[in-house]
């Protein structure tokens, strides 16, 4: 029987080749499958890799220092073009507050001046509108910069006026009548005032014009703009009636205003600046649009109205609720379109366990009697999930993507027949990863767009940003690069005044730039880091029980510099697993001389003599353009993996193929 098995073994039947061919990783970075089940064309492990070309690998660019480095720790960023020049915006902890300041081309940094001091914890924003950058930090009111003058300006908050009379004039009748005055600045609009009432009248849908009438009076409020009326005909609701300017503190009701029905009397203060979680821009008109912790959405009147944001209904601003006191949290807004295609504003709610809602806005204008009423229509976008992440919502080409806490979702979606949009996962391939993300600490994360790839700064399994991932959304498949350990309080790309776009991030208080331009490679900020490409594992069979022999794996390296080690590593017919073979390239180098001339640069041999004490100039040095290591694996085995790994700085590569040559016996596998 032994005999008989053996014989078997070797017969030219139960052998089959095995010429595995990878040089092109289109599916990128997978770990949802387990090994063995791995797809030929992905990858376990890309730290601190990036896909180059088609669909190959090399280590990631490198970190350097950009510019001027801050003085005290950063609290902050944004952007801003000035008298045509591009800035950054930068808020510092200086001690015991926080301080704004301009920088311009990684130069010096600006303090502006005016009333310029914050709370030195929170994370601040800013986004620009006009001549105006606006400052948001979820504990500050709102406050801009006036690009005119470099003045920071806060606004100072209104007192709730003061009704001093409701008087009723007309036919006696059994109705109460009920109104609340609120005085509005640029910004925003006070507390109503408490309800005044006259009794013992006609009711309003009955009054005879200039005979039946309410004559409201109150007193004057230093720095209103305008004051605008609310009515009811109970004491417990008031809609907004009109609005007068600041010359006037008093109004006549003669019945025949219709009221808003969708605003009641405001019971909390926005006159000194709404305290935005975040705020969004709308280009096409200068509309300024920003979210509270109370789930309400702000937004401003268009641009071309006035050169601040006046957020005033009097000039066609105003704020609506959105889930006011239901179970997500307002966090994020921006431009989009609804499924038709439609621009509208675009609203993401937080939930829990990584549900929320998206909400689209729209302006619609209602007609009653000879009064126009324009007024924000609110509806949800079906199927959605909300962000847990502003910073990290990115837009990318026809859709925003963004980390949900137990996923990453696109609205990458072709536009409906109805007026609605649906959402697709793009984070199947990595579920056991986005399972490690802190979702406690997700709120912190940021994300960027270059060259259709997003780059995400995430908490995975740590209290702060510490890994950036990578969705190339530019390549065939869309595939994932993980992991690169960098811990990123904060990413942008910034264009210098020379037109150069520059990579940066935030790491502890270093600014710095991705870039391969004029730097060493495989190092950060002058410190060396690991690489690793690695698959795991080949297996000969499509059940991945057989046995084989492998007699040679080769990695061919483009351009390869520095030290670099590949290992492979097998698993036993006993299930075991155990090193199979390593080899390392070492940058071997070629130098020139004498050679680089004909005997010192001479074409007769006669005159080669009189050149060789000549200066041979520059003498350089050629690494080579190719490299191809080799293992060569012992014993029979039912899996490989392999492994590249780079730790000194200077190494650099492109991992161009390996190829896995060998002999698969079909009739010896795995045992049980």
């Amino acid at each position: 029987m032994p005999f008989q098995q053996q014989s078997k073994r070797n017969s030219r039947k139960s052998r089959k080749i095995v010429n595995i061919h990878q040089n092109s990783f289109e599916k990128g970075y997978i770990s949802t499958f387990d090994d063995s089940r791995r797809p030929i064309e992905s990858l376990s492990d890309m730290t601190n890799m990036e896909l180059v070309q088609d669909h190959v690998s090399r280590p990631r660019p490198p970190l350097v220092a950009y510019g001027t480095q801050p003085t005290f720790p950063a609290i902050g960023r944004g952007k801003f073009y000035q008298s045509r020049e591009r800035y950054n915006l930068w808020m510092m902890d200086t001690g015991a507050n926080g301080v704004l300041y301009k920088q311009k081309d990684g130069g010096g940094y600006t303090v502006l001046g005016g009333s310029n001091t914050y709370d030195d914890e929170a994370w601040a924003s800013g986004v620009q509108n006009k001549n105006k950058v606006y400052i948001y930090n979820g504990v500050d009111n709102l406050s801009y910069v006036d690009l005119a003058t470099d003045a920071v300006v806060k606004y100072t908050a209104l007192t709730t006026p003061s009704i001093s009379s409701v008087v009723y004039s007309g036919t006696a009748g059994g109705s109460t009548h009920y109104y609340r005055v609120t005085a509005s600045n640029s910004v925003g609009e006070s507390i109503a005032s408490t309800v005044s009432s006259d009794n013992a009248a006609k009711d309003r849908n009955s009054w005879v014009n200039l005979t039946d009438f309410c004559t409201i009076s109150w007193g004057a409020v230093s720095g209103a703009v305008t004051y605008t009326i609310y009515y009811g005909n109970t004491a417990d609701t008031q809609l907004e009636l009109y609005s007068v300017g600041s010359d006037q503190t008093s109004f006549i009701d003669y019945g025949t205003l219709a009221t808003n029905p969708f605003k009641i009397a405001p019971e909390g203060n926005s006159t000194e600046g709404a305290v935005f979680t975040h705020m969004h821009v709308d280009k096409k008109n200068g509309t300024v649009y920003g979210v509270t912790a109370d789930n309400l959405l702000y937004y401003s009147s268009p641009g071309s109205i006035s050169s601040t944001a006046d957020f005033s209904p009097y000039n066609g601003g105003g704020y609506v609720p959105i889930d006011e006191n239901g179970d997500t949290q307002l966090n994020y807004v921006t431009s989009f379109r609804n499924g038709k295609g439609d621009p509208v504003i675009t609203v993401s709610a937080r939930g829990a366990a990584g549900r929320g809602n998206l909400f689209h806005v729209t302006f619609e204008t209602l007609t009653v009697g000879d009064q126009a009423i324009v007024y924000p229509n609110v509806y949800e976008a079906n199927g959605q999930s909300g962000t847990y992440a502003p910073r990290a919502t990115i837009l990318n080409g026809d859709a925003i993507d963004y980390p949900t806490g137990l996923d990453f979702k696109s609205t990458g979606t072709s536009q409906n027949i109805v007026n609605i949009l649906t959402t697709q996962s793009i984070a199947q391939a990595i579920e056991p990863d986005v399972a490690k993300i802190n979702l406690e600490a997700l709120s912190g994360a940021v994300g960027v767009e270059l060259r259709q790839r997003n780059y995400y700064a995430l908490p995975v399994g740590s209290s702060s940003n510490n890994e950036i991932w990578v969705h190339d959304k530019s390549r065939k498949g869309n595939p994932w690069i993980l992991r690169w350990p960098v811990a990123a309080k904060d990413m942008w790309l910034y264009e210098d005044n020379a037109g150069d776009t520059h990579f940066c991030v935030l790491v502890g208080n270093r600014i710095l730039e991705f870039t391969r331009a004029g730097s060493r490679s495989h190092q950060d900020d002058n410190v060396a880091w690991r690489s690793r490409l690695a698959f795991s594992a080949l297996v000969w069979d499509e059940d991945g029980l057989n046995l084989a022999k492998i007699r040679r794996q080769y990695f061919k390296l483009l351009q390869p510099r520095g030290s670099i080690t590949v290992n492979a590593t097998g698993l036993t017919r006993n299930g075991t697993s155990s090193a199979a073979g390593s080899d390392t390239f070492v940058t071997t180098t070629t130098a020139t001389g004498i050679g680089q001339w004909q005997y010192g640069g001479a074409f007769l041999a006669k005159d080669a003599a009189y050149k060789y004490g000549d200066d041979p100039g520059s003498i350089d040095s050629y690494g080579k353009s190719v490299a191809v290591l080799q293992i060569k694996p012992k014993g029979l085995l039912a899996e490989l993996s392999w492994e590249i790994i780079g730790n000194t700085s200077g190494t650099d590569y492109i991992h161009s193929a390996t190829n896995t040559k060998g002999q698969s016996l079909e009739d010896l596998v795995l045992k049980a």
